[in-house]
C-alpha cells in the first residue's frame, strides 16, 4: 500500500508566500520532463541488463578484460574480443544516456520542489536548486539528494489528500548507493582477482538497473500527484 487516504486530511499550508515560489504563484507541469524520462530510464535499465550479461562472460573467460591476452585466429579469443568491444560500446552508450537522464531528473526535481513551495506546502525544507546542487557536494551527496526526493514525494502525495507511506525513495537510493559502492570495490579488486572483480561489477550494474526502474516508478508517481494540482491550478487559490 502506497498511501493512506483520510477523509478529513488536508495538507498544512504556510501563511505567507515562500521566496522559492513562482512569482505568479502558478505551478508548472513536470510532465515535459517525466514523459521522456519514462522512456530513457527504461532503455537505460535494459542496456544495463545487457551490459551485465555481456560482462558476465568475463567470469568464464577473463581474457575479455585483458586485450593483450587475446590471440588472433583463436575462436575463444575472438569471442572474448567481441564481448570486450560490445561491453565497451554498451558502456559508452549507457554513460551518454545517464548524463541525459541526470539532466532531466535535475529539471524535474527543481520544478517539482518549486511547485510545492508555490502551493505553500510545509513539507519542503530544501531549496529547489538544492535538489540539484546536493549531488555535487562530497559526503552530503550520500544523503541529501534522497532527502530532497523524499520531501518532493511526500509533499506531492499530501497535496492529493493522502498520507504517503511508500518506501520508493529508500529502495531507489539504496540500490543506487549499493551499486556505486560495489562498482568501486570491483575496480579495486579487479587487477588482482579478475573474476571476483567482474562478479562484483555485474551485481553493481544490475543494482543500477534496478535503481533506474525504481526511479522511473517514483517520478511517475510524483508526476501523477502533481498533475492533480498543476492542471487544476491549485496555486490560484492564493492569488
Amino acid at each position: 500500500m502506497d498511501a493512506v487516504v483520510g477523509a478529513d486530511y488536508a495538507p498544512k499550508r504556510m501563511t505567507t508566500k515562500s521566496r522559492y515560489a513562482y512569482d505568479d504563484e502558478v505551478c508548472r507541469p513536470v510532465g515535459p520532463f517525466e514523459s521522456p524520462l519514462r522512456i530513457m530510464l527504461l532503455i537505460y535499465a535494459i542496456l544495463a541488463g545487457v551490459r551485465a550479461l555481456v560482462l558476465s562472460y568475463g567470469i568464464f573467460d577473463p581474457r575479455m578484460m585483458m586485450a593483450e591476452e587475446i590471440e588472433t585466429g583463436d575462436t575463444s579469443s575472438l569471442i572474448a574480443g567481441i564481448a570486450s568491444l560490445a561491453y565497451l560500446g554498451l558502456y559508452l552508450i549507457g554513460m551518454l544516456l545517464f548524463c541525459a537522464c541526470a539532466f532531466l531528473v535535475g529539471r524535474f526535481t527543481y520544478r517539482a520542489m518549486r511547485n510545492l513551495y508555490t502551493v505553500r506546502s510545509t513539507t519542503p525544507e530544501i531549496s529547489p536548486i538544492g535538489t540539484i546542487l546536493w549531488y555535487l557536494v562530497p559526503f552530503a551527496n550520500l544523503v541529501m539528494p534522497a532527502n530532497a526526493m523524499s520531501q518532493i514525494h511526500h509533499g506531492s502525495i499530501e497535496e492529493t489528500g493522502s498520507i504517503n507511506v511508500s518506501n520508493l525513495v529508500s529502495w531507489w537510493w539504496g540500490a543506487w548507493l549499493t551499486g556505486n559502492i560495489l562498482t568501486n570495490i570491483g575496480s579495486f579488486v579487479l587487477p588482482n582477482a579478475i573474476q571476483a572483480g567482474i562478479g562484483l561489477t555485474v551485481v553493481a550494474i544490475l543494482l543500477n538497473a534496478a535503481a533506474a526502474l525504481t526511479l522511473r516508478k517514483l517520478l511517475h508517481r510524483i508526476r501523477t500527484a502533481q498533475d492533480s494540482f498543476t492542471i487544476r491550478g491549485l496555486a490560484d487559490a492564493f492569488d
